[in-house]
């Protein structure tokens, strides 16, 4: 419903979970002299929560995981967040962990009602959002709402937002070139998401339905920056992952070798303001990968583990680039790729996230550390 509620200054518009990030620290946004009783204490508890996609809003979302009943969602982060904000200010909580976890059900609750009757309200009472120029947009206001609609698996919140930043987040120049390489390459389907209002309606492959990889991945890295961080998205398909992590502040490398793939992700990148470094060779013949803190290795390993060689090759080159956390999903052989990848690599240490079903195969979704 792109434009609902247009005025003369503002939009009302559904905005992708993954373009919406929690506000700016607030001397960036030169807000600091609102808070009551600033303190340097009170900052660095803020910063935890600042400027990350709210799936990483870890109280917020663990709160409403709870109350929707999910299992091992826990409500101690949230009350844990509430006293500090306080606390860290010289200022006693105006109110008791119980009475404030009584007070969010009754507003979980009544937000359930409301919606039970359609989204209306959360069109009429939206929340409010600033353009990043980094590719992403920043709340203002309803950092709730928003993770009440996210875990109840919404992929679109809506959001109002200035005019003028709908104007350049809508970058019809951009759209009219993906329009036209999807054309050229007579593509019917994308395998993830394409996060733009003129792209909503096309059905992707893997990424649509809460909780999605992406969602798994947030709950593990939890709310920590990634600025600085090295990412490497093996099998990168048109750039969903890597862009996604480069909003989130990191130094992203992917690897696509399918020319049609790499041609449409350099037109999203433009299309989304995002870019990343892109090496078109397959992954284990490339002399231009690196060395990088994290790995993402979903749904490729199985294509070449039957081959000796390239599997051989493979691994090796695994080994020596990725050096910390490696995320990955199998084919249909989960266990064999298990086995292959701890007996081969330094990676002797794996964590399930979950079992996860995509383009017709049950899979399995896991993190493997390096000792």
């Amino acid at each position: 419903m792109t434009g609902h509620g247009a005025g003369r200054d503002y939009v009302v518009t559904e905005i992708p979970v993954e373009l919406l990030f929690t506000e700016l620290d607030v001397r960036s946004a030169r807000t600091d002299h609102l808070i009551k009783s600033f303190t340097d204490r009170w900052y660095e508890h803020h910063l935890q929560y600042a400027d990350i996609s709210i799936m990483r809003l870890v109280p917020h979302r663990e709160l409403y995981r709870y109350f929707a009943g999910e299992p091992g969602a826990a409500p101690d982060a949230y009350l844990d967040w509430y006293e500090q904000i306080h606390a860290t200010r010289g200022i006693t909580p105006p109110m008791s962990r119980k009475g404030l976890l009584i007070q969010r059900r009754m507003e979980y609750e009544n937000m359930q009602s409301e919606l039970s009757s359609g989204s209306g309200f959360f069109f009429d009472h939206p929340v409010k959002a600033k353009w990043n120029p980094a590719g992403y947009f920043n709340v203002l206001d309803g950092h709730h709402r928003a993770c009440f609609l996210y875990c109840l698996g919404f992929r679109r919140i809506p959001v109002r937002i200035p005019l003028q930043d709908y104007t350049v987040w809508l970058h019809s120049a951009a759209v009219a070139d993906v329009e036209q390489t999807m054309k050229d390459q007579q593509r019917r389907l994308i395998y993830t998401p394409i996060l733009h209002p003129q792209f909503y309606g096309m059905h992707s492959e893997r990424d649509e339905t809460y909780p999605t990889r992406l969602d798994y991945i947030a709950r593990f890295l939890g709310p920590g920056k990634l600025i600085g961080r090295s990412v490497l998205d093996i099998g990168c398909n048109i750039g969903y992952y890597s862009r996604h992590f480069v909003r989130e502040g990191a130094d992203v490398t992917g690897v696509e070798p399918d020319p049609d793939h790499h041609s449409l992700l350099h037109k999203l990148n433009a299309m989304e303001r995002t870019a990343f470094s892109v090496i078109t060779e397959r992954f284990e013949e490339s002399d231009a990968v690196q060395q990088y803190d994290i790995g993402l290795l979903l749904t490729v390993f199985y294509h070449i583990m039957k081959d000796p060689e390239a599997c051989r090759r493979f691994l090796a080159q695994l080994d020596r680039s990725v050096c910390s956390l490696l995320f990955w999903e199998s084919g249909d052989a989960m266990e064999t790729e298990k086995k292959m990848l701890m007996e081969n690599t330094g990676f002797k240490h794996y964590e399930k996230l979950a079992d996860t079903f995509g383009t017709g195969k049950y899979r399995e979704l896991g993190v493997f550390r390096k000792a």
